[in-house]
């Protein structure tokens, strides 16, 4: 789960991290002001797709007009890993659950661009929390339910490019913008928003080998904006100094999946995603050393074509749990019911 990624690295600093003059330590009749609190929690966005799309990514509809794509997305967070890989000693038995309803409005224009058609997408999540942590130990505060924050994309499907028994490749490119629109309280360690703006850039493909069976992928790249206003349940500071603002690091990630129809309309098959953050994140413009976050998903999934008239709807099935975690939640069990439907 994405929502609480990062937020043990707080926590490996529970000493207050105090700066004193050199006046004090020399015995001068004065001191210098001191600066207390904890290190900040610098995470990733918690709106990421992090295996919300998997079969056939690279199709979507060429002829102008409108679908809804919600997705239903629950996440069990069981462990919180620190930057080894290891769980946090902070925390004694955390538990992160998560449901998300993510509302995906689609437009395809009239608009071509080449062999290509222009499209627009809104994204717009609504994120439950509810985190549990035993005692002796650290918490979270924050959580409930509210708005997530909304992802604004414009796309460029290009046409298929087809074979003798029907389509070999299809490629869509698309440049998301995460705008700062969800719940976001300073004091809470657990928002539904990330409280900062993002822009996601990605690649999304399908080849078809055989006419039944496809490989997917969705490369992306992240790059994150400054948050002014670190959210923290603890006064932060980093260095002995205020803490003015933080940034995510950078990050690229893939979802890749492959899947074979076993039946008319029906295709079993394995999705996953790999997410790596390529650079440090910053605390008032200092890279933070071991703040890289990272995550394998792996599991299993399904689809299903539904005929509607002339309209082709679609259902994908997914499970993921996760391995390979550093610097952010774990999370034992992902599963995930979306639905496209034409207008």
């Amino acid at each position: 789960m994405q929502v609480p990624s990062g937020k043990h690295r707080a926590f490996r600093h529970l000493i207050p991290i105090t700066l004193f003059g050199a006046s004090l330590a020399l015995g001068a009749d004065h001191a210098l002001a001191q600066v207390s609190g904890i290190a900040p929690t610098v995470s990733q966005p918690q709106g990421l797709n992090l295996g919300e799309t998997s079969f056939m990514d690279g199709f979507s509809r060429t002829d102008p007009g409108w679908a809804y794509l919600p997705a239903l997305r629950y996440a069990n967070g069981n462990a919180i890993k620190d930057g080894s890989g290891r769980d946090s000693a902070a925390f004694k038995n955390p538990r992160i659950d998560s449901v998300t309803l993510i509302n995906h409005l689609s437009y395809t224009s009239p608009i071509r661009i080449g062999n290509a058609t222009l499209g627009l997408n809104a994204l717009l999540p609504v994120v439950s929390l509810d985190g549990r942590f035993g005692q002796p130990g650290a918490t979270l505060t924050g959580g409930g339910t509210s708005i997530g924050d909304m992802t604004i994309s414009p796309s460029l499907q290009f046409d298929p490019v087809m074979g003798a028994a029907g389509p070999l490749y299809s490629q869509r490119l698309e440049f998301s913008f995460l705008l700062p629109t969800g719940h976001y309280n300073r004091n809470n360690d657990l928002n539904q928003g990330a409280g900062y703006y993002s822009i996601n850039p990605f690649w999304a493909a399908t080849l078809l080998p055989t006419p039944r069976w496809e490989i997917s992928w969705r490369l992306h790249y992240l790059y994150n904006f400054k948050n002014t206003q670190p959210a923290g349940s603890a006064p932060l500071a980093y260095q002995g100094q205020p803490v003015r603002d933080t940034q995510a690091g950078q990050a690229a990630w893939i979802n890749l999946s492959t899947s074979y129809e076993v039946m008319r309309d029906v295709r079993l098959g394995i999705n996953s995603y790999y997410f790596k953050q390529l650079t440090d994140s910053k605390t008032n413009g200092t890279d933070m050393a071991d703040s890289r976050e990272q995550v394998l998903g792996v599991g299993l999934g399904a689809m299903f074509t539904i005929h509607r008239g002339d309209k082709r709807d679609a259902l994908w099935i997914n499970s993921y749990t996760e391995s390979h975690v550093r610097n952010r939640t774990r999370n034992s069990l992902v599963l995930q019911a979306r639905y496209a439907y034409e207008f």
